[in-house]
């Protein structure tokens, strides 16, 4: 899945639905049931998901460190 413009596992996505709190969890949880290419996440979701990834378990720091590398590579593209 694209989840906000990153390429992220869906076994992923569904991990992170369950740390992250709702309405988010529902939206990540209706993408999979529904079998969603591309997910958008607004700036704010896009925060929530960093704020729940700090305390995440190991297995989802490749998704907190492609988010954070997509965040980083969206403001030096618009210096």
């Amino acid at each position: 899945m694209l989840l906000g413009g990153v390429a992220i596992d869906d076994r992923l996505v569904r991990r992170l639905a369950v740390i992250v709190g709702r309405p988010l969890a529902s939206k990540l949880d209706h993408a999979l049931l529904f079998r969603a290419q591309i997910v958008a996440l607004t700036v704010d979701e896009k925060r929530a998901i960093l704020a729940a990834l700090e305390k995440a378990p190991p297995e989802l720091e490749p998704v907190r460190e492609l988010l954070i590398a997509d965040a980083q590579w969206g403001l030096r593209g618009r210096l």
